[in-house]
């Protein structure tokens, strides 16, 4: 609540771990003290953090200072400057503040309604995510700890967006322009879902009719809004419009089965119900890590791309015999889609 106060008077959060020492910033920080409705200046730009300030913080347990909104520009190129670019600073590292860089760019497209400056920050997002992973992939246990899970917009895009570059490199059928191109994709794929009203979106009890159909539409709107433009290729067009299709053609909006999926949507459709069962809602706990792959396991060739379950299972280093002791019971897995009080899974 605090943080949501704080950005509502036009303040932004950074994490501290993207500020480095004895670098001059071009942006004042501010901090908020216990208890406090208000932002009070921590350090004026200009004035460089040092080591022993960053430890202070750390010790305190102070994650995140606060930057005014029209000081946003300055921190993504600070970002850029001194730590993406950093071979030195650990893959894990740039790869949060990679997260960070796109986090304030996206938010502030969002806030604006600004479909191009969407596109770009996912343009931009696609490039360097991929180009990170190629070079360097991390261990699952190391990626799945880097990436947030309480299921904000952006969280769960970014995160959608990870798993669905990392399945690529594994299966290994798309080249590096291709893997940006899907990587943005996955950050693009729920663009619909800005036009749904968040009391919608968040709420813990079932949906009437009206309301499960308005959320059911947001691939449509999505496709919509994305496919006259021409820096889209019909990949990501099929991530947005096709992510809830499933193999069966038990899914939505259009009940295509099969090979009518795209393959860049069949990826997207295991990356986006992953991160929506394993990651925290605001109406309820995430779904253990044994539970989702008992999901899928059970589900993998059936309502989800069997190759894409395997390379994903095999990644996440579950076997089939993990995965069935994993098994929670029906509740998980019975209805998921498209029951609406377990909207949740299906509409994530």
């Amino acid at each position: 609540m605090a943080t949501a106060s704080l950005q509502s008077l036009g303040y932004l959060p950074v994490s501290t771990a993207t500020l480095c020492a004895a670098t001059v910033l071009d942006f004042d920080l501010f901090i908020q003290q216990p208890g406090k409705a208000f932002a009070e200046l921590y350090r004026e730009r200009m004035y460089p953090l040092q080591e022993d300030d960053l430890e202070r913080l750390r010790q305190r347990g102070v994650d995140h200072l606060y930057i005014r909104v029209e000081e946003t520009e300055s921190y993504r190129q600070y970002l850029y400057e001194h730590v993406l670019g950093d071979s030195a600073i650990s893959s894990s590292l740039r790869m949060k503040v990679l997260r960070e860089v796109t986090r304030v760019a996206f938010e502030d497209a969002l806030r604006a309604g600004n479909c191009d400056q969407l596109v770009s920050v996912a343009s931009a997002f696609g490039r360097d995510l991929a180009g990170m992973l190629a070079d360097e992939m991390p261990a699952f246990e190391e990626l799945f700890k880097t990436l947030d899970h309480d299921y904000y917009t952006f969280t769960h895009a970014c995160n959608v967006s990870t798993y669905c570059a990392v399945i690529a490199i594994r299966m290994g059928d798309l080249d590096s322009i291709e893997l940006a191109e899907l990587a943005a994709g996955g950050l693009l794929h729920d663009i619909g879902k800005r036009h749904i009203p968040v009391q919608v979106l968040n709420r813990p009890g079932k949906l009437t009719d009206q309301e499960w159909e308005l959320v059911r539409q947001h691939p449509v709107t999505g496709y919509r809004e994305l496919a006259s433009r021409g820096d889209m290729s019909l990949g990501q067009l099929m991530m947005v419009y096709q992510h809830h299709e499933r193999v069966d053609g038990s899914g939505y909006p259009a009940g295509v089965a099969g090979d009518d999926i795209h393959p860049w949507a069949r990826i997207c459709a295991v990356a986006d119900v992953f991160d929506a069962m394993s990651s925290k809602r605001p109406y309820r706990r995430a779904v253990p890590l044994m539970d989702v792959c008992a999901h899928l396991h059970r589900f993998g060739g059936v309502r989800y791309d069997a190759k894409v379950i395997k390379c994903w299972m095999n990644e996440l280093g579950w076997t089939e015999e993990q995965a069935l002791k994993g098994h929670g019971g029906e509740s998980l897995t019975d209805g998921v889609e498209p029951t609406p009080v377990v909207r949740q899974e299906s509409a994530s």
